[in-house]
């Protein structure tokens, strides 16, 4: 199978499970370098041997469980069949090592992948029930939340949803986000977002979250006026910013302390 169709499988399944463990089973069924693209680019990782399998051996396909004996030099791993009929036919099964390896795949690494891919720094996620937001991008109109949904699997950017397996893609064994659909989310004028209720303490986290872009693009603002004009003062800055619209009525004295010389 390969490795853009084992994207969309995987991107498929995430729609309905928040994490999903792939049996080395599974991954067999790949093509050969996917299980490798895949850990390279971070969107599944190993974790700790299985400690029962699928038999298929017979139709049954049995799940059972797999025993550790520890011989002087090194450890066999062997299951048994338990069905009364099958039993004595199967007996004690060796099991290789290898068919007991595992991996994941979920949505928090799939957040992180993303983020890298957004040039997102911080992974200290802001999570709610169907919603990781991921970091903030930079727009002519101030800056915009991008966040990862997970049902439907989604990129919600300026209050547009693009669907995850249209948006991510492997081109030349390589994982990329396609930033042109971004970047046109991004442009697009929307209506004021009609807020719901809210407790108390999510509006105050809201609004925290709100001051802290209006800081950042005060901060960005003030990096630009430096860079062109050199020989200015903190105060005149800090003045300009005051009189475009990212100063959403602070005054210069406000903003010249928030500013980061």
């Amino acid at each position: 199978m390969p490795v853009d169709h084992v994207l969309t499988l995987l991107l498929s399944s995430l729609s309905t499970n928040n994490k999903l463990i792939l049996s080395w089973a599974a991954i067999s069924l790949w093509r050969e370098d996917a299980l490798n693209i895949l850990l390279e680019c971070q969107l599944i990782k190993p974790i700790s041997n299985a400690t029962n399998i699928q038999c298929m051996a017979c139709e049954n396909s049995c799940s059972i469980d797999v025993h550790p004996h520890q011989y002087p030099n090194k450890i066999k791993y062997y299951a048994v069949c338990d069905d009364p009929i099958m039993h004595e036919q199967m007996g004690r099964m060796t099991v290789p090592v290898e068919q007991l390896k595992q991996w994941q795949c979920s949505i928090k690494q799939l957040a992180l992948v993303v983020a890298k891919l957004l040039d997102f720094s911080n992974n200290d996620f802001q999570n709610t029930m169907n919603k990781t937001r991921l970091g903030m991008l930079k727009t002519p109109k101030g800056r915009k939340w991008v966040s990862l949904l997970h049902d439907p699997l989604a990129l919600e950017v300026n209050q547009e949803l693009l669907p995850i397996a249209e948006v991510l893609f492997f081109e030349e064994n390589k994982l990329f986000l396609d930033m042109d659909r971004v970047n046109a989310a991004l442009l697009i004028v929307q209506p004021p977002e009609i807020k719901p209720y809210a407790p108390n303490c999510d509006k105050q986290t809201i609004s925290k979250l709100n001051t802290q872009a209006m800081y950042q693009d005060w901060q960005d603002e003030y990096c630009k006026l430096k860079k062109d004009h050199p020989d200015k003062s903190i105060s005149w800055r800090a003045k300009r910013i005051a009189k475009s619209p990212i100063a959403q009525g602070r005054d210069s004295e406000t903003i010249r302390k928030m500013i980061k010389s």
